[in-house]
């Protein structure tokens, strides 16, 4: 049985987001030893628009608010709570953003078919180890379906729930359990995770929660796929391993999805 849930669900009707306040230069948004959260949270998102723009991407009209203000977070609370290697890096937290989305994008061209309704209204996404949002946060502000994000550490279980309430999204939960077979109802159409650890845990999770006909997901560096690709999980068939290219500290980083079908 399904343990009850940190946080009940929370409205993003209920709750404005304040508008994103421009960014003059570089310097102002990472000046060598200063921490400015707003001016951190800013930046994020004007990189994050930028990538968007250039992805032709369609996103609702408030997620560039929410990653403003989830950066503006992760720039308080990153360091205290461990949640990021560079808390007060933008352009490393922009990177984290656009590639939690990359699904989304994909998802939007057509490339992968089998997530073509995977965040639509009736759709139930679970996002496992969500740590500090990546990706669940970022795919939640950016969708209309239902996610719940599932993360065992109390400190960061209470960071998510409190980060979405500020965010104003609708229709998530925050799961302050640890991910076993057990955890979950067979009722999610897409299980991802971004925390790559053992991957028969993950595919023995992900048949678990996942109804007949669901996707897993994961992403991954590109060895990390061909890795992922070539094993073999009772119960889930390979469905495709698509890679794309990002760029991270000036150069280009080759990212992938590797899905797997529920039969």
């Amino acid at each position: 049985m399904p343990r009850r849930a940190l946080t009940s669900d929370v409205s993003r009707e209920t709750r404005s987001l304040p508008k994103s306040k421009p960014i003059k230069s570089a310097s102002a948004r990472c000046r060598p030893g200063v921490l400015d959260p707003e001016a951190i949270g800013s930046a994020v998102s004007e990189i994050v628009q930028a990538e968007v723009s250039r992805l032709d991407l369609e996103l609702p009209p408030a997620f560039f608010a929410r990653i403003r203000m989830y950066g503006v977070l992760l720039a308080v609370w990153g360091e205290k709570m461990s949640l990021t290697a560079r808390p007060s890096d933008a352009d490393d937290l922009a990177f984290h953003v656009i590639d939690s989305l990359m699904p989304y994008v994909m998802s939007d061209r057509g490339k992968i078919p089998a997530l073509a309704k995977a965040f639509t209204p009736d759709s139930e996404v679970l996002d496992l180890g969500s740590g500090a949002g990546f990706p669940g946060l970022v795919l939640a502000a950016a969708s209309r379906a239902h996610f719940t994000l599932c993360e065992s550490r109390r400190k960061r279980a209470s960071f998510l729930a409190v980060t979405a309430e500020e965010l104003g999204l609708f229709d998530l939960t925050v799961m302050g359990d640890r991910a076993t077979p057990r955890t979950f109802e067979a009722k999610y159409h897409l299980v991802t995770t971004r925390a790559v650890g053992d991957a028969g845990d993950f595919h023995a999770v992900a048949r678990a929660a996942l109804k007949p006909g669901g996707i897993a997901m994961l992403y991954a560096s590109s060895r990390q796929a061909a890795e992922m690709a070539e094993s073999q999980a009772a119960g889930l068939q390979l469905v495709t391993d698509d890679s794309y290219e990002l760029s991270r500290d000036g150069e280009s980083v080759r990212r992938a999805l590797v899905l797997w079908r529920k039969t």
